[in-house]
């Protein structure tokens, strides 16, 4: 049971982020202390043999230079302060025969067989070897030379004294491997945590937003690192969403509006139709009616399926080299008559050489959607500018009234589906004019542009870019 409480704590990322930074600086650690152990050792052992090599040196060269009765006064004279006490000395004859023998203080034991059998398998001039000590587990290391009167020398010495040095090394280690470990627990707690951080208010937010607050934002730091990046597209991914699902909340309610209108008429005039007793001009008239009002339904719903097919690129686009000015003249001939009604000024300027690669049926009623949002919301005796600017690589269509403009803070809301303004209340439409422009311009590859008020606080310029190129 105790396990089973445990396991869901020894699985999450911090644990595992604590145990692995601790592990790390564990292992490293004993690898640092393996390496200066090592080259501690190997120092050791190049000075114990160092100081046998000097001593084997001196001591046959006063043997070869002054004889062996110099020699073994030389111990003599010097026993009582003798510098080498820790040596062992000796000289054996060809024959192994021990010709003399120098005591190491503090004294220490070697199998004087085997040091015999290793004197007669080395019959080079300097020799090398160690032997074990016979009442310790430490180890002698024994230099010597043959000598020019046939006689062998040899200087030995305990690595008791090393192996004390390393022990203490070796413990010394040991000792100082829990702080280590605990630093490295503390250290991997303390990162893991830091590291972890963002990502636990990520989690902490999704909890929010699952739980319905799609305003939740995840709280930003003042990092520059990869976890900060992600915090803060999660946040504007939340914005999209939270201004998709406001959007479809908005288009439901604008939906519902304005299909209530011809939906209750046409059920009106049916059930007129259906409970008097007209003549067949009255049952010709609700029919006509009926028909009208499900045209209307029809319409918004096909601009509708127009604009997600544009949006979603999936109609494919009859593309063609066009003029922009003979679609504008084309669109113009048909509103010609209603701009007049109102007593309202046109003005083209129309550049000769405006060709696009377009899809003229849909560019055409882009032109028509613009023409139509300037002649509702263009006063009587008002003036509308419609301008082609041939450029280099495209080509730029203006559309300027002389209304009453929109607010800025509306630019970016006119092009969502089924948005219309309060000053666009009292004039008919589905809402749908500018989003279906935005859709198709888009599809074209091109830019869709407001500037509103133009001049003296009113009028809107409504801009489109079309490529040359497509």
């Amino acid at each position: 049971m105790f396990l089973k409480g445990l396991k869901p704590t020894l699985f999450r990322i911090s644990t595992k982020l604590t145990l692995a930074y601790s592990m790390v600086l564990i292992l490293s650690s004993t690898l640092i202390f393996s390496f200066l152990y090592f080259q501690i050792t190997h120092s050791l052992q190049n000075q114990e043999r160092a100081i046998l090599e000097s001593k084997t040196e001196e001591f046959a060269n006063r043997i070869e230079v002054n004889g062996m009765a110099d020699f073994k006064q030389y111990f003599e004279l010097l026993r009582n302060y003798d510098r080498d006490a820790s040596l062992l000395v000796e000289i054996y004859s060809g024959r192994s025969e021990l010709l003399f023998a120098h005591n190491p203080t503090p004294a220490f034991d070697i199998n004087k067989d085997l040091l015999l059998n290793e004197l007669n398998r080395h019959g080079e001039t300097s020799f090398e070897f160690s032997l074990p000590e016979v009442s310790s587990t430490e180890a002698v290391l024994v230099l010597g030379r043959n000598l020019k009167g046939g006689e062998r020398l040899i200087i030995a010495k305990s690595t008791a004294g090393m192996g004390k040095q390393l022990r203490y090394l070796q413990k010394l280690f040991w000792w100082s491997l829990l702080p280590v470990a605990l630093i490295g627990f503390l250290g991997g707690l303390f990162l893991s945590n830091s590291t972890l951080s963002p990502v636990r208010d990520l989690i902490n937010s999704m909890k929010k937003i699952e739980r319905g607050s799609l305003s939740t934002r995840v709280p930003i730091g003042g990092s520059d690192d990869e976890l900060e990046e992600l915090k803060l597209l999660f946040n504007k991914a939340l914005d999209k969403i939270e201004n998709l699902v406001n959007g479809l909340k908005e288009a439901f309610d604008h939906l519902a509006h304005d299909i209530r209108t011809p939906v209750t008429r046409l059920r009106g005039r049916a059930e007129i139709a259906l409970t008097s007793e007209g003549d067949l001009e009255s049952y010709r008239e609700a029919l006509q009616s009926c028909f009208e009002n499900s045209d209307k339904i029809l319409s918004f719903l096909q601009v509708l399926t127009d604009i997600t097919e544009a949006e979603n690129r999936s109609k494919k686009l009859k593309i063609e080299k066009k003029f922009i000015s003979d679609l504008v003249r084309e669109i113009m001939d048909l509103y010609e008559m209603a701009f007049e009604e109102k007593n309202i000024t046109i003005t083209q300027k129309l550049d000769s050489h405006d060709w696009a690669m377009v899809d003229p049926r849909l560019i055409s009623r882009v032109i028509a959607n613009l023409l139509d949002n300037a002649h509702k919301y263009t006063p009587p005796g008002g003036e509308v500018i419609i301008e082609t600017i041939n450029q280099t690589e495209s080509v730029i269509l203006k559309v300027t009234d002389s209304g009453p403009g929109i607010a800025p803070e509306e630019h970016g809301l006119i092009w969502q589906k089924l948005y219309r303004s309060d000053k666009s209340r009292s004039e008919y439409g589905m809402g749908l004019g500018l989003t279906f422009v935005k859709a198709v311009v888009e599809a074209h590859d091109g830019k869709v542009n407001i500037k509103s008020p133009v001049k003296d606080g009113r009028g809107t310029e409504m801009e489109i870019t079309l490529q040359k190129m497509a």
